[in-house]
């Protein structure tokens, strides 16, 4: 509470330079929310933009909306994070060209428990493994990527793929939000010239949690301010690895916090590599 109070500000304003003409940039969930403004930041300042999104009519109005606003080019790819196959074929289509920075942004927050097309808690499946999927097989390809994470995974311990609930799964999302830190734990050990970088983008009025868009506490932001920590990790100089905080810059964490806990980072990668394994290609 102490981090969100008076949020709106102590939240950054992102610079609008440097500018991004040629580069490309990724935005899972990019067709609404903070996706959407996300989107829109980045081609304001001249990206190309590929809306990767499951909704084909509101990515559709997304790319359409953003390119006439900012004269950049937006471009819808299929993608159901709740369908490791999917997942796959996303890839398929965003290996072609390289990436300049992809921003996983896409989340949910499930109203009640359900699961995966491959039988996976559905917080885990959207939120952790698709993004790691999608990450790990565009690394090579991938100069930049954000994680969208939130300061909320305090509050779990773990995060697993058959994590059960009843009611709304507010934990579920918390655990899926450790599991981001993590997953970008585990892969600077193992990739350290990789860069990434983990960002909480405050706590927003954006539909999150089955809210009507744009209704929610006064102490929320909205989604174009909600952006503005992630656009600023998306174009700004960063530390590589870093865990980046709406209102409270760089996170520098104790030994003690459960997202420095290097032995569950490492097991929960595995798992999530023999998870997605049966979707990677050969030649991945």
């Amino acid at each position: 509470m102490r981090n969100i109070w008076g949020q709106a500000a102590r939240n950054p304003r992102c610079p609008e330079t440097p500018r991004l003409e040629g580069k490309l940039a990724v935005v899972t969930g990019g067709n609404a929310g903070i996706g959407r403004e996300i989107a829109r930041g980045l081609a304001k300042r001249g990206a190309e933009v590929l809306v990767a999104a499951r909704t084909e009519k509101t990515a559709r109005e997304a790319c359409e909306s953003i390119a006439k606003e900012t004269g950049s080019k937006l471009s819808w790819v299929p993608l159901d994070l709740a369908d490791l196959a999917s997942v796959a074929k996303a890839i398929g289509i965003l290996n072609e060209r390289p990436i300049d920075v992809l921003v996983a942004n896409a989340g949910l927050m499930p109203e009640r428990y359900a699961t995966s097309a491959q039988g996976h808690e559905l917080a885990f499946a959207v939120n952790t493994l698709a993004h790691y999927m999608l990450v790990t097989q565009l690394r090579e390809r991938t100069k930049r990527a954000v994680i969208l994470t939130g300061d909320i995974y305090a509050r779990a311990k773990d995060c697993t793929p058959d994590f059960h609930y009843e009611g709304r799964g507010g934990m579920a999302y918390c655990r899926s939000k450790l599991g981001n830190l993590w997953f970008t734990l585990e892969m600077r050990k193992r990739h350290p010239d990789f860069e990434i970088v983990t960002v909480h983008p405050g706590v927003v009025r954006s539909g999150f949690g089955g809210r009507e868009p744009g209704t929610g506490p006064f102490f929320m932001i909205d989604s174009e301010a909600g952006a503005q920590a992630p656009l600023w990790c998306a174009t700004q100089p960063v530390e590589n690895g870093a865990y980046y905080h709406n209102t409270m810059g760089k996170m520098l964490l104790d030994d003690h916090d459960a997202a420095r806990n290097e032995t569950r980072a490492r097991e929960l990668w595995e798992t999530m590599e023999k998870l997605s394994a049966p979707f990677v290609s050969k030649e991945s």
